[in-house]
């Protein structure tokens, strides 16, 4: 029985993929599990595997290729199995097959350029923007050249790796030229009114993906949110111990006591690891805590998978090493995508509290203000005490104020008996 291939949905708006190249070619032997083509969606390059076993009997669209997510783009069969050349127009995977994929977590891979180029771009018009996949411009980056002087070989005129490194070797340039002000880019001089424009910097895949995610979940989630202060000294001194116990093996941030004590307090609180639907209010089943991370184009959100069952020392080596491969663009799909609740934390930059916007699907976020030194009232006396801010932000669909004071205050009583966090 033939196994499609398809353009998997590996985020919740994402709505089209490219295949930057196929592992498996035409007649190469297909087992379940194994990696059969790399793709690049709007925040990474990862490799996605077969989810059948047989003989890759066809490649349906060429590397470069960008198509909309549920495509059919290849086909596993038998060596004798009767295949269709081309899939019907318009069709789609069968609801099994969809889901199957989306299912699956895609192992990161090296990113690799289209290798085929196909019709050469035609000349630019002053101010247009460059296409260009995030690999050539890092490609571009790193050689020191002006993308823009590159001729573009993949779909619709699109700049591939390999083009940038064609356009290197033939000694074009070793220097990104100072870049001109443009005049398409600045507002016609009709009226002396407001600044001069400068340049126009292009939007990376990324930063529309944020733009969309996040435009979409103030439009439609309605958003409210309550500041809880913690006294955090407790928690500061069992950090301090468990870091000195591990001996240098890992460290506990506090963000893992935050990842904790929100997982923890989830358990009670379902409503928060939740999302709304027309149908009704979906719980999830686990506790995926993602955590956002800042990287070089923009914010990922990686998830920590089954966060209420893992302790606070494998909490610490997770955070690590996802925070390693967001970097370094090697997350998983699953993790790119499986997060069911977020903390963000921006203590690290001195900031004392803010407000989260929720990720769609998502119905709650807790953001993490710094450890600060106040005065507080303890016995009827002012002592100094480490005091951090979290504050909730919560879909009111999902949720009204008193769940959310109740969340809070859970997270809060974690974080001030910390040996909780232990249990």
């Amino acid at each position: 029985m033939s196994t499609e291939v398809i353009m998997p949905q590996m985020g919740f708006d994402m709505k089209e993929g490219t295949l930057v190249r196929w592992i498996k070619h035409e007649g190469d032997q297909v087992s379940q599990g194994d990696p059969i083509a790399e793709i690049e969606t709007d925040k990474a390059v990862v490799e996605i595997e077969a989810f059948g076993t047989g003989v890759m009997r066809k490649h349906y669209i060429g590397e470069g290729t960008t198509v909309p997510v549920g495509q059919i783009i290849g086909v596993i069969a038998a060596p004798d199995e009767k295949i269709p050349d081309a899939p019907p127009p318009g069709s789609t995977p069968s609801a099994a097959a969809v889901a199957k994929a989306q299912a699956q977590a895609p192992m990161a891979a090296p990113a690799a350029a289209p290798a085929q180029p196909v019709a050469a771009t035609p000349a630019r018009t002053p101010g247009e923007r460059v296409k260009a996949s995030p690999l050539a411009r890092k490609e571009a980056e790193s050689r020191g050249l002006d993308i823009a002087q590159v001729t573009g070989t993949g779909p619709n005129g699109r700049i591939t790796r390999d083009d940038v490194i064609r356009y290197a070797e033939q000694g074009k340039g070793a220097v990104a030229p100072a870049r001109a002000p443009a005049a398409s880019i600045r507002t016609a001089p009709v009226a002396p009114k407001g600044p001069a424009l400068g340049e126009l910097v292009p939007l990376s895949r990324m930063r529309q993906a944020i733009a969309r995610s996040m435009t979409r979940s103030k439009q439609e989630i309605p958003h409210f949110y309550l500041t809880i202060a913690v006294d955090m000294s407790d928690a500061v001194k069992l950090r301090k111990g468990l870091n000195e116990a591990l001996g240098g093996e890992v460290k506990v941030s506090i963000n893992d006591m935050v990842m904790k004590a929100a997982a923890k307090a989830l358990l009670k609180h379902t409503s928060f690891n939740a999302m709304y639907t027309e149908n009704g209010i979906q719980v999830h089943k686990t506790i995926n805590m993602g955590m956002a991370i800042a990287v070089e184009q923009g914010l990922v959100a990686p998830a920590i998978l089954d966060c209420q069952a893992k302790g606070l020392v494998q909490i610490a080596k997770e955070t690590k090493a996802l925070t390693e491969r967001a970097r370094t663009g090697h997350l998983t799909a699953q993790e790119l995508t499986g997060a069911t609740f977020t903390v963000s934390n921006l203590g690290m930059y001195d900031v004392e509290e803010f407000t989260a916007i929720i990720t769609p699907p998502q119905s709650g976020a807790l953001a993490i203000g710094s450890v600060r030194k106040e005065p507080v009232v303890r016995d009827g006396q002012v002592v100094v005490a480490d005091v951090m801010r979290i504050t909730v932000s919560t879909d009111h669909r999902v949720s009204d104020g008193a769940q959310a004071a109740l969340f809070g205050a859970e997270v809060k009583g974690f974080l001030e008996n910390p040996v909780s966090l232990l249990l």
